[in-house]
Formats: C-alpha cells, structure tokens, sequence
C-alpha cells in the first residue's frame, strides 16, 4: 500500500529541513523528527519521515488546538461526560453508556491491523506529548479541573464510533407509535389507517424524484439486476406483539436521545436538518478537461468547528494527503492525496433494528432471565454500572463524586446474539423487553478505510478501501488523477431472514420487530476472514455504486441512490438470487439533490463548466419547495378575483395585505438574501458592507412571506385535520412531501387522501377547486397576522408593514460551544452578532437550500427559523493527470483552533459565511512564502 516517493521529493524534504532550521522560522520546540507549518490560513502542514512521525505530529496539532473538544467528544461517547461537565449531562451518560460506544470500541480495537494500530498508537503519544508540555486549555478553569487522564488509542477509536454511529443509527419507536395509533384511529372512525401512514402522511416516496443513479444514467444496469415484485407491501402489518408499556419506556428513551446533540441530528437525519452534498462532473464537461468532485457534508455547526484541517507528509512512507480530520482521530477523513480526492454524504442505509423480546427465567443469566426466540433461552448480559460527576461550581478543584437514583441505572443487561445490543426498556411482570441490534456495537474498521484512502492511488484503489467500512454508511464521491469520476454507497447492510425469504413477518423492518423470531439477521454461512462483522450481508455489487456514468455526473445529496423509493414502496424489487431488495424505507426530502441536479442541468446546458460553476452551485440559496408551491398561492388569488368565483373564496380579494404579498411573490425568483445590511450574503466579504438593493430586499421579504406560509399550510392542511381525530402529523420533511402529493394529485383526487380523509374539507365550498384555493389563502392570511403578532414581535416589533419582513431578522446562527455564550460565537471574539437586539449572524438560506441553513418546516415565531447545522467544510477540487496535479479550494466555518485568544480562532468565520474559500496548499514548494509558523518536535524515545 505505501509507495516511496521519487529521489526528488527526498530532495525537497531536505530543503524544507533547512528551512525549517532558520532562526526566522524556528519554533517554540527545539526537535526536528517531524516539522509543523501553519499557513497564512491557519492550517497546519505535518511533514515527517514516516507514517508514525506524521501521525505523532497529528495528534500534537491536534491537542495544540482543540484538546478541549477531543476530550468533551470522547468521554461524550464514553458515557463519562459528566465527569467533564458536571450534572447537567448525568443523562445524556446514562444513554451513551447504555448504547455502549466504547464497549463497541473494545471490541474493535483488536480488529484494528497491527499497521493501523501502530499509527493510533503514535498518534496518542502526539496528544500525550503536547498534554505532557502544556496547560490544560481555560475550559478547565472554569470546569475547576487540572488534571485529564491521558490519551488512549482505545480514546481514538471510540471517537470514530461516535461520529459513524450519529451518522447511521436510528430508533423505530417514533413509525411505530404512529402506525399502530393511525390503525387504532382508523377501525374507530371509519377510515383506512393504514393507507394514512403508508400512503397519505409517511411516505417513502421523497418530495423531489432527483436519484443519484437514474438521473447519472445507470438505471438501465441497475434494472439488469433487480426484479419489480408485482406484490403490493402496503396492508396492515402484523403488530398485535407490541406491549404497550415497553413502547412507553422506549418511546421516552428515544426523545432523550434526540436532546442529545450529536445524537439527536442522526435520529432527525429524514427531516433534512442534516445531512451533505456531492456531486462530480467527467472532464469531458467541464471546460479544462479535468473532472470535478464537490462536497459539503452538514454536521452541527458549532464552536470549534467539528472538522480539522490538516496535511500530512511522509516521505519514506509516501502519505501526502490534506483535508478535514477529526479531532482525537489520525490521518484525513475527507480531502485529496497525490492522485484521487475523495468527499462524503451520509446514507440512511437501515442497519438498525429494534426488536421486542420474550423473556424467560434463565438460571445462567447473572440477571435471571435470558431472551427466547424459536423457542430457545439465551441468557442476558449483565454489566455493573459507575457513574460519576464533576462538582462544578463548588470551589473544590478535581471534585468528582459518584451518583446515584432513580434515573442512574446501576446495571446494563445486553442481549448477545443482537450483536451484544443493549436492553433499553424492560417489564420484568410481563416478561417483556425492547433491544436494538446495530452494525456498530459489533467490531468494526472504518479507521482502516481512511488509512486505506489516504494512501489509495485510484478510484480502483479507494473501491477496494470500502471493504473496511463497515458502518457509519455514507455515500463516497471519488475522482482521480486518470479522469475517472465514482459513486460508491457503502456500509454492510444485514440481510434479514424474513425478507430473503421473500417476505414480510410482523412488522418491516423500520417498525419494532418481533424477537420471538421471523425476523433475526441471517448468520454469514461462509465467513469472509477479512470481514469483523459475524452476519450475512448485501453483497458490495447490490450497494449503489457506478463509476463513470453515461450522463458524465452523478449527484447525491442524501436522496434515493438508486431510486426504489420513488414509486414510494421500498419493498417491491427483488434480488437477482432472490429475496426483496431493501436499503431503507425512505430519505432526505430530495430537495437539496433535486435543485443541484437541476442547477447543474441548466448549466450543463451553457456548455462546458468550471470549478467555479460548481462553488456558485455550492452557495445556491433558492428554494425548491418555493417553486413547486408559489405558483399555487398566486393561482388561489387569481381564483379569488375571478367574478364567479364562491363568495367565501372572493371575500379574500378585499384583503390589501394579501394582495400587496401575492403582487411581491408572483415575480420572486425564490432566492434567500438576508435583506439587511451586516446579513452575511453570497460574495459578501469582510467589511464590505453595502446596503441591500431593492432585488434584494424584495426577494428577503418573499423568502419571509413565503416560509411563514409554509408552515401554515403544513397546520391547516395536515395537523388541523388529524387533531379531531386525536392524531399529529409527521415530521418536516415527510410533511412537505405529504403536502405535495395531496396538491399534486388534487385534480384527480380533490384532496381525498388514499386513507378516505378530505385534507381541504372547507364548510360552505362545494367545488374542490376552489377549496383548495381557500385553504391556500387562509394560510397566507395566517402568515401576515402571525408576521404582524406577538409571535415575531422580536423581530418585526408587531409591524403590518411587509417592507420591514427581512429574512435575516428571522433566519440566523450561533455556533454554541458546550460552556455557553461566553465561548460562542458571536459573542466571544472579534465578530459581533448581526443586530443588537438579536442573536446571532443573519445569513441567506432556508428551508431544503442546497447551501444547507434548514429548519423546521412548521417554524412560525421570530426564533423558529434559527439553524444550528450545516456545512462543515466546503471542498470543490479537480484533478490533472498527473500525481499532485489536483486544484482545490476549501473553507472550514470558524477556524483551526479552538483557542479563543488564538489568531486561528475564528479567521475564516467571515468567508465561511459569505461562501468564500482559500486554496488547498499541496504543493510544499508553494506553501513555504505562505507559512507563518512553525514548530520542531522530537517523538520521545528517538
């Protein structure tokens, strides 16, 4: 895998020495097996002779700049963060402790190549190195703490399962908690509950029909291999199993994990708060022949940044490799090597179930009871559980005390054969019990893949690192430096015994599922000796992939790769050795992935593009759902003019207010600016501050109207007309969705859900039309009294005057950090907030934007249409044809430390916010009259 680098990078190694030797560029550390250079941009260059030197440098820099957010990361996924934090987190221990993190971690360590190990190793010294020279950071003042435990290797690989889990894993209570209350509804009151959830109000089927696959041009192959089920999965599924009381328990379980903030992003992944963009472009399109690779993955936005960007230089082993790491882990997740640049977006790939079990006593089980399925007992884990916190605020340096309760379980029980999952709720009367079963509490080695990739000399190559990842599913855009452009999902999907066979048994797979049997994971028959996971699996060739499609793109922005979503039955294909296909019942809306395939068409359609084409694409801020649903606000006025028109539809042509907001939307061309004058816009740069032209503060009031709207017509349409019925609607996501299929069936169906319930039931309207048109306005009606009311009193100080409706008065961020508002931003350095009586920075965006700035759909007061996730690096590169050839530029929200008397603090907040970026400096030559520091350090023990 490590390829030597040619005579002459030895040489320039040499001349990089000397110049790091000069007194102008000495450092602090008067050591030279491995150099440290920061750029003008605050990132760090790691140039070493060996993997280990670079790594052990790594995880220097790494604590240098962020050891306050490695430690809070791994004790958060250690479940001992109250120990760092004090009581108010005791609860979100309880939970990681009980999910089991970083027992899943002890397991995977082993798993681990001894290469990789050895890299973790030297990477821990790094950390420990600098722990061992430094003060501890001003976190801990506060926290009145001296002291940490040093870095582990086990530290590090109990971050990645951190990171991958809030990216693939997902609780089933929420689906079935509405299933079987819709069915219960439905056998009361006369309509068909089932086809309400299925068909109606959770559908699979996304808002945008943009899918990766189809749309790149490789549909034709994918149907080569799968077969249409010509049965229908949508009746009413078996779920008389369910016990009520541990659906309760489990159903409190999962809103606490949702107040979780890393958790609570995964479990929300469908609602399209989080997710990512990529896409690439084949050189045959693009006006220097060179393919181009785009990638923005949204995480929380927080203070520091959640990505570190680094680059890493082995001579004699040949990494050369720069991008975003995570801090407390080594090497580089996403970025560039000499010859590929890879980029990443999250797949909501269903390798989570979560079963209710039978119990039995078991005299072998330490607890007494064991789980039964087909009728044989396997005895429980059982785990004794510590819990201890941090007194902050007592006066008492290093005070940590053991708690207990009611709330603080003093033991865990597991369930082995569910991959040694925990038990989450438990009726010890009734026998009964609720596990999960998820990829990532087996051994897992996705850290072996991106060691893998760093070094991978082709898309070929970066294929056959896939192997490793094992879970934390995610969709990869790869190109190289041979012109080829690559989509791969990725992560082991379980094969499930009831579906292979064909079948459903119970409920599918995204309801709780029965333990008793029917159900189980397929064990792998013929185990792979290069695989850690003891389960059967879809083969890599049934997990979406292709490499250079026949459009020349691919694009993939959370939404439905392959496309068997889109008829909104994910049950009804079949595999080419038979069984039903199944990825997962659903994902993102499609409005990001629909309006970048869109903007890409359009300008693929000029001609050849350019890497600038693709960053303009990365800022776009125009609202998809705005386009679909504008139209139909301005046909309900237009009907309401008209001389025929029902009185109770006409009555809203007096309405002046109306009239002035559908004259303002009917020429909007769905953009989002901010409208205001230090709003952070697209091209905005520091200190430029020019105040808004009137397109601007045009399209900022309609961006305001418009999504006020949205959220209205989401409450007359859907949850008004559940609540009589005793029922709440969806989500965001999958209630923009249900709101689309309602208005665009509406012709032939007249708002008449497939369930039999009228969503635009209008007393006194006889014409379905012109229901529909009343709906429409009544909800805009209620957008401009609540714009005028208490709700956004805040914001607008109760003005009728629509002028006054700027969008960067409602639409804003603030990067938290864990301690507070002391340490976040704005607020603790150098950038203020937007206005003085509003938090925050105001910035363009919205709702489903490809540049990522989302909030609930349902928002309606003056602080609903805050953000707190989005892109954590923006990447756009494109490779030559030869090694180090790759042209890229970048940006991190913030900055490289998380230091706040650090220069690097927050020295790209500004172009982070108006989308601006600086170059990916590879080329060491070149980086040299662009360095600004630099640091000498000896590995202890050379």
């Amino acid at each position: 895998m490590p390829y030597p680098f040619s005579l002459c990078s030895y040489a320039l190694f040499g001349m990089i020495a000397l110049w790091v030797a000069s007194p102008a560029h000495a450092g602090n550390v008067q050591t030279d097996d491995v150099s440290l250079f920061r750029d003008v941009n605050g990132i760090v260059h790691i140039v070493g002779e060996t993997e280990a030197d670079v790594v052990f440098g790594q995880g220097y820099a790494h604590a240098r700049d962020r050891f306050f957010q490695m430690d809070a990361q791994r004790r958060q996924a250690s479940g001992t963060l109250a120990e760092l934090l004090g009581p108010a987190v005791i609860d979100d221990d309880v939970l990681l402790r009980t999910l089991g993190l970083r027992r899943a971690a002890e397991r995977s360590l082993p798993a681990l190549s001894a290469e990789l190990r050895s890299v973790i190793d030297a990477y821990a010294d790094g950390v420990n190195h600098w722990l061992a020279q430094n003060p501890l950071p001003e976190e801990y003042t506060a926290l009145e703490l001296t002291s940490v435990p040093p870095w582990t290797p086990l530290d590090t690989v109990t971050i990645a399962k951190l990171l991958a889990f809030g990216l693939s894993f997902d609780l089933d209570v929420d689906l079935t908690n509405a299933l079987v209350a819709y069915e219960t509804a439905g056998a009361a009151q006369n309509f068909d509950g089932s086809a309400l959830f299925f068909k109606d109000l959770y559908r699979s089927a996304p808002f945008d029909n943009a899918s990766t696959l189809p749309d790149a041009g490789a549909v034709s192959a994918r149907a080569a291999s799968l077969k249409q089920s010509k049965r229908s999965h949508w009746r009413r599924f078996e779920s008389d199993y369910l016990n009520p009381r541990v659906l309760a328990d489990l159903t409190d379980f999962s809103d606490r994990l949702k107040r979780v903030p890393v958790l609570g992003d995964g479990l929300q992944r469908r609602e399209g708060i989080t997710g990512s963009n990529e896409w690439a472009v084949s050189g045959s399109l693009t006006r220097d022949g060179r393919p181009i690779m785009a990638n923005d993955p949204h995480l929380s936005l927080g203070t520091p940044s959640t990505f570190y960007q680094n680059h890493l230089v082995a001579t004699k082993d040949g990494l050369d490799a720069i991008g975003s790491s995570f801090p407390g882990a080594p090497l580089v997740v996403l970025g560039q090597n000499r010859h590929i640049a890879w980029g990443a977006t999250t797949n909501p790939l269903d390798v989570t179930d979560t079963f209710q079990e039978q119990l039995a006593p078991d005299s072998t089980s330490t607890f007494g009871l064991g789980t039964v399925t087909n009728g044989e007992v396997e005895p429980l884990g059982f785990a004794p559980l510590t819990f201890r916190v941090n007194q902050v605020g007592d006066g008492t340096q290093n005070n940590l005390n053991v708690v207990g309760g009611l709330d603080i379980p003093p033991f865990l029980l597991t369930v082995p054969k569910r991959n040694d999952g925990p038990i989450v709720s438990l009726d010890v009367g009734g026998l009964s019990a609720v596990s999960i079963q998820y990829t990532g509490f087996g051994p897992t080695r996705e850290l072996e893949a991106f060691r893998d990739w760093n070094f991978a000399g082709s898309v070929a190559a970066f294929e056959d690192g896939l192997r490793h990842f094992d879970f934390g599913s995610q969709n990869f855009a790869v190109t190289d430096i041979q012109g080829n452009i690559a989509y791969f999902a990725s992560g082991e999907m379980p094969l499930r015994e009831d579906l292979q066979a064909g079948t459903v048994t119970g409920l599918p797979p995204w309801f709780i599922r029965d333990g008793t049997g029917g159900n189980q994971w397929l064990p792998d028959t013929s185990p792979d000796p290069d695989r850690a996971n003891p389960y059967a699996i879809l083969p890599p060739e049934e997990i979406p992939h292709v490499v250079n499609p026949s459009a020349g793109y691919f694009v993939n922005a959370n939404n439905d790769p392959a496309g068997n979503t889109l008829d909104n039955d994910p049950l009804n294909q079949l595999r080419p050795g038979g069984g039903i296909y199944y990825l997962n019942p659903g994902y993102a809306p499609g409005l990001r992935g629909g309006r970048i395939t869109q903007a890409l068409r359009a300008q693929l359609k000029q001609g050849p593009v350019d890497r600038d084409d693709m960053a303009a694409i990365q800022a776009d801020v125009q609202m998809l759902d705005a386009q679909v649903f504008t139209p139909l606000i301005v046909a309900a006025w237009d009907a309401a003019q008209q001389r025929d028109a029902d009185p109770l539809l006409a009555a809203f042509a007096d309405d002046a207010r109306l009239d002035t907001a559908v004259t303002r939307l009917r020429t909007w061309d769905f953009t989002t600016p901010t409208g205001v004058l230090r709003g952070f816009d697209v091209g905005d740069a520091n200190a430029r501050l020019v105040p808004p032209d009137k397109a601007e503060v045009a399209a900022s009031v309609n961006a305001t109207i418009y999504s006020v709207w949205r959220g209205q017509m989401i409450r007359r349409v859907i949850d008004d007309t559940l609540a009589p019925l005793g029922l709440t609607g969806p989500g965001s996501s999958q209630a923009m969705t249900a709101l689309r299929n309602l208005v665009d069936t509406f012709p032939k169906n007249h708002g008449v859900g497939a369930s039999g319930i009228n969503f635009f039931d209008v007393p006194g309207i006889d014409s379905a039309e012109a229901r529909l048109a009343f709906v429409t306005l009544a909800s805009l009606t209620d957008a401009l009294d609540r714009l005028a009311g208490p709700a956004f009193a805040a914001a607008f100080d109760e003005s009728s005057d629509q002028n006054g409706y700027r969008w960067g008065r409602l639409h804003r961020i603030v990067f938290s950090h864990p301690l507070g508002s002391a340490f976040s931003q704005p607020g603790s350095g150098p950038l203020q907030a937007t206005f003085d009586d509003l938090e925050g920075f105001a910035v363009d965006g919205g709702y489903g934007v490809v540049d990522a700035s989302s909030h609930s759909a349902r928002a309606d007061n003056a602080e609903a249409f805050r953000y707190g996730a989005g892109p954590v690096r923006r990447y756009v590169g494109s490779p030559g044809t030869q090694p180090g050839s790759i042209i890229a530029q970048t940006i991190l929200p913030g900055g490289s430390s998380g230091v706040r008397s650090s220069p690097w603090y927050s020295n790209l907040m500004v172009p982070y916010l108006a989308n601006g970026t600086y170059p990916v400096r590879q080329d060491l030559v070149a980086l040299m009259p662009n360095v600004v520091e630099t640091t000498r350090l000896k590995r202890p023990g050379d």
